[in-house]
């Protein structure tokens, strides 16, 4: 399963409008949930952080990550929400270079 097809399998439908921004084809995991986070907030503070796209992007960060978080807490990420919380701490520290 994709990770596209499991956030449409959660119960809360993703609203039109946003729903082609969380269109990642590869397998859901916890892995690529993360990876996809930080992917896309590589693409935020790659570009003018004030304009649109900067701001879906950041969007988009947010839903990838809340969808690790509830895939944590189910049980089936291989990882806590500690440890998630963890690396974002590490791993996404303003000003920190890529």
């Amino acid at each position: 399963m994709t990770v596209a097809e499991w956030i449409d399998r959660q119960g809360r439908p993703v609203p039109a409008a946003f729903r082609s921004f969380l269109d990642l084809k590869g397998p859901v995991s916890l892995a690529n949930l993360l990876a996809a986070a930080e992917a896309q907030i590589e693409a935020y503070n790659a570009g003018d952080t004030r304009s649109r796209d900067a701001g879906f992007a950041l969007l988009t960060a947010d839903a990838y990550l809340t969808y690790a978080c509830l895939r944590a807490v189910r049980g089936s990420g291989g990882a806590s929400l500690d440890d998630i919380t963890r690396r974002i701490a590490r791993e996404w520290t303003p000003g920190k270079p890529g």
